[in-house]
């Protein structure tokens, strides 16, 4: 095989298979939102929410279900935020005084702040509506 096929194969079991098997196992052993929940023999049978376990008190709407799934596009969005600013400055700094490569370097972190800028203004503008949504639902 091609060793670029094989790097990418690579990063992407590390990054996307392994966690989700780990995290899975972790929920299992811990009893935490299986497919559900017993009593024994005979008893009944609960379905679990897997974002709030089995608890009446979790977020079993819509807007809890997003603020959830938000949060962590946001945490996830920072870390790739973090990196291409680190990226950033070193193609600041490997430009050398060269006009193209220092350009292309401007560009870059423009255009990571602007990502940044849209990621914040997605989670405040997700916070506003729901926000207004719970205080409107409110007698």
């Amino acid at each position: 095989m091609n060793r670029k096929i094989i790097i990418i194969l690579i990063i992407f079991n590390l990054f996307f298979i392994t966690p989700g098997l780990v995290v899975g196992q972790v929920i299992q052993s811990s009893g935490i939102g299986g497919p559900s929940q017993s009593s024994g023999i005979g008893g009944t049978s609960q379905l679990c929410n897997p974002l709030g376990g089995c608890s009446s008190s979790g977020p079993n709407d819509l807007t809890a279900f997003i603020k959830l799934v938000l949060a962590a596009v946001v945490k996830i969005g920072a870390v790739v935020v973090v990196f291409f600013v680190i990226y950033s400055g070193f193609l600041m700094v490997t430009a050398q005084g060269n006009e193209e490569k220092l350009k292309k370097a401007k560009n870059a972190l423009l255009w990571t702040l602007v990502g940044a800028a849209i990621l914040l203004g997605a989670q405040l503008l997700a916070d506003v509506i729901s926000n207004t949504i719970t205080a409107l639902s409110k007698p």
